[in-house]
């Protein structure tokens, strides 16, 4: 599984659409994660789709994103866990112990409740329960 986090000094970036750098990590059962960094090249929603999809990428974990962004990412069949925040760190570990939906990990700004509903029923994905 590629997961891709756009990155700003260690930390999610805030915007996914002004991010100028990627965090891909290939994450597999019983191995140790491989880290890659690359550029974003363009902002534009094609390019940047069209970046994820030539990296392989099966989930990208953003802050902030537009609705269009979003929904053209999502449409290629990349799974979009947005609104968080965090260290490159913490936030790699949450996902990885699936606790990405506690409060501590949701943009400032974001009532936790709705955009853990709006992520929901999105993805038609079961609750995310918060920590």
């Amino acid at each position: 599984m590629k997961i891709a986090i756009p990155v700003w000094n260690e930390r999610v970036s805030t915007v996914f659409d002004a991010a100028d750098e990627l965090l891909i990590i290939e994450h597999g059962p019983g191995a140790n994660p491989i880290r890659l960094r690359t550029d974003c090249l363009q902002n534009s929603m094609i390019a940047r789709t069209s970046q994820l999809k030539a990296l392989h990428v099966d989930i990208l974990i953003c802050g902030a994103i537009t609705r269009s962004m979003q929904h053209r990412i999502e449409a290629t069949g990349i799974r979009v866990i947005s609104f968080v925040r965090g260290t490159i760190d913490e936030v790699f570990d949450a996902f990885c112990k699936g606790e990405l939906g506690s409060r501590k990990h949701i943009l400032p700004g974001c009532h936790p409740e709705h955009c853990l509903e709006k992520r929901r029923r999105r993805r038609g994905h079961a609750p995310i329960t918060e920590q």
